[in-house]
């Protein structure tokens, strides 16, 4: 062909070629090193290793199995010791532990893993996520049963579902705020005896708590409600609570608020009248404020 007859576009590059190529090359070498780099190894030691440092609240187990799809890690046989409750000897074995990888979080940037674990009665789901210098963990989906419940407070007392929803925020891994929401629709409770009273079983109705915690392990408690029309007990509180993370019946408790008691309860205890002290119902509630150790307090009414 003459040379002034040549095109121009035969000099010219295909536009999108090179970057076509350059894609295919990174591509590849992101597969390679995904099939050679130890990541069930490497993954299981730092698990292996965060676990075996949290001495305050150890958590054994027979077998830990990594996982390729959603990667992460599943436990076989998992027990959560009762020193993570501040009962030692009550440990709380569970059906099921894994922890996944959940994709990126934004705020704050970083990763988000899910954690999911089921007991016998009781439900967990949370996605942790860690960022450049703080972390958030969003509670979703769970439920606390009564395994739990009785396990928190050592006693044998407590009947029914609990669920929950609550963000907590973190920084240098300690708690700087937190927000709970806390709601049952049936509870009740066992016969059983504290501190010398013999208390009958109870239908609580239903439990709605919002409360939002601080940095110095203060609950604000912004609603407390319990108990409906034909409940044994129906109440209404506010206030806060001084929580103390070694035994939860030792929390410093400020509350004011009002409670019903069904004439069964009366019957039940005879010894409700003589701390009323001849106290005027106001629409059948009493008025009255629980002021001091939880398990040691006596409620003053007014």
């Amino acid at each position: 062909m003459p040379e002034n007859q040549l095109v121009t576009e035969i000099y010219v590059p295909e536009t999108g070629k090179g970057f076509k190529r350059w894609f295919a090359v990174v591509g590849l070498f992101f597969l390679a090193f995904l099939w050679t780099f130890p990541f069930q190894e490497t993954i299981t030691n730092k698990v292996e290793t965060i676990i075996l440092g949290q001495r305050a609240c150890p958590i054994s187990y027979s077998k830990m199995n990594f996982t390729w799809f959603a990667p992460g890690i599943e436990f076989d046989k998992p027990v959560i010791s009762g020193a993570c409750f501040q009962k030692p000897g009550n440990d709380l074995p569970l059906k099921t532990l894994a922890v996944s990888f959940a994709g990126p979080n934004f705020s704050p940037l970083g990763i988000r893993l899910k954690v999911v674990a089921d007991s016998e009665q009781s439900h967990l789901e949370a996605f942790p996520a860690a960022g450049f210098g703080s972390q958030v963990v969003r509670i979703v989906d769970t439920t606390i049963g009564a395994d739990i419940l009785n396990t928190l407070t050592g006693m044998d007392l407590l009947v029914g579902n609990i669920a929950v929803d609550g963000l907590v925020e973190m920084a240098q891994n300690q708690v700087s705020s937190a927000k709970f929401k806390l709601e049952s629709k049936k509870i009740s409770t066992k016969a059983t005896n504290i501190q010398g009273f013999a208390l009958p079983s109870m239908s609580l109705g239903s439990l709605l708590l919002t409360s939002e915690l601080d940095a110095s392990g203060k609950l604000f408690i912004e609603k407390l409600s319990l108990g409906a029309n034909e409940s044994t007990i129906a109440a209404n509180f506010k206030g806060s609570l001084q929580l103390n993370r070694y035994n939860i019946l030792f929390s410093n408790a400020d509350l004011t608020g009002e409670i019903r008691f069904s004439e069964e309860f009366h019957k039940a205890l005879p010894i409700v009248k003589l701390l009323l002290q001849g106290k005027e119902p106001t629409d059948g509630f009493y008025k009255l404020e629980i002021k001091g150790p939880l398990g040691q307090t006596r409620p003053n009414f007014l």
